[in-house]
């Protein structure tokens, strides 16, 4: 699979030489080694940002990139053996596959024209159309519901002229449906909304969506979890309390003798399932005690004491 620099240093390919350089001291902190000893992953993800900077990072190797993708080294190989007139091949080695990709078409063609003395256009076979991936968060609200968002983006398009192909910075306006009951994590492809190619063609927008944290509801797999206060005297006695939902709230009975983290489940009140229906909410109860307490309050709890011989 072919390495996307751009992506890997999360930047747009438009971006200018400090945005480039920014990022990828924003990543390099993140993943040094010594800040994640250790880690093997991070060492590794460490390596790739490495390497992304140190193609995007020289204005030279860059636009090769850029015009030949995954292939820049061989591009720069070729053009270092084989661009300067001489029409000498030198030790450079172009390595065949069977995929037909647009480089051997490339190659062949370069043969054809250096045999006959015909002029290449290395551009014709730079510019194909590119996906696109953004993420954004949406709130459990906007999941258990549905919702739409605009997203406003950049791209890089590529232009064909009477005798060369240029690329353009761009920008897109789409608004995306996000399906109630998504899940977390979930891609969404929007297709032609990501960057165009010298065919007319452009490549697919892919939406990532993560659901935002929220300051009530803990999601536990599909399902939902919330935190309902219950008074000592509700959780010793019994008695009926509300429990928050994302549709409002619902009364729940407790019997006597609650325990503070005690759970029980809610059927149907958690979160829309994508394929229809409702997941559970399970409410945690979490025993309080009154900071102040009125001259009754405190005498008829000293009796209580009493009976049950509890230590002043």
């Amino acid at each position: 699979m072919a390495k996307d620099y751009y992506k890997t240093l999360d930047v747009p390919r438009g971006s200018d030489e400090k945005e480039i350089k920014s990022a990828y001291r924003r990543l390099a902190r993140k993943y040094h080694p010594d800040v994640n000893p250790n880690d093997p992953a991070a060492e590794a993800k460490f390596k790739e940002v490495s390497e992304a900077y140190e193609v995007l990072g020289d204005p030279e190797k860059r636009k090769l990139y850029d015009q030949f993708g995954s292939n820049w080294e061989a591009a720069q190989k070729f053009g270092a053996n084989f661009g300067n007139g001489g029409g000498h091949m030198g030790d450079f080695e172009f390595h065949m596959g069977g995929g037909g990709s647009p480089f051997e078409s490339l190659f062949e063609q370069i043969m054809h024209n250096f045999s006959g003395g015909g002029r290449v256009d290395l551009g014709d076979y730079s510019f194909e159309p590119r996906d696109i991936e953004k993420e954004i968060e949406v709130s459990l609200e906007e999941v258990d519901r549905g919702t739409k968002r605009t997203l406003t983006y950049q791209t890089t398009d590529a232009v064909r002229t009477r005798d060369r192909i240029t690329t353009v910075p761009g920008t897109k306006k789409v608004e995306v449906t996000i399906p109630k009951g998504i899940q977390d994590g979930k891609k969404l492809r929007v297709p032609g909304k990501g960057h165009a190619g010298a065919n007319g063609k452009a490549g697919d927008l892919y939406v990532v969506v993560h659901w935002a944290r929220h300051e009530k509801f803990t999601p536990k797999g599909e399902n939902l979890e919330v935190e309902v206060p219950v008074t000592y005297l509700q959780a010793a006695l019994g008695g009926e309390v509300r429990v928050p939902t994302l549709r409002g709230s619902v009364a729940m009975r407790i019997p006597a003798g609650t325990q503070s983290g005690q759970t029980f489940r809610l059927a149907g009140q958690g979160l829309a399932r994508l394929g229809g229906g409702v997941s559970d909410l399970y409410a945690r109860v979490k025993v309080t005690v009154p900071k102040t307490l009125s001259t009754e309050q405190r005498r008829l709890l000293e009796q209580l004491a009493a009976l049950e011989q509890v230590p002043a």
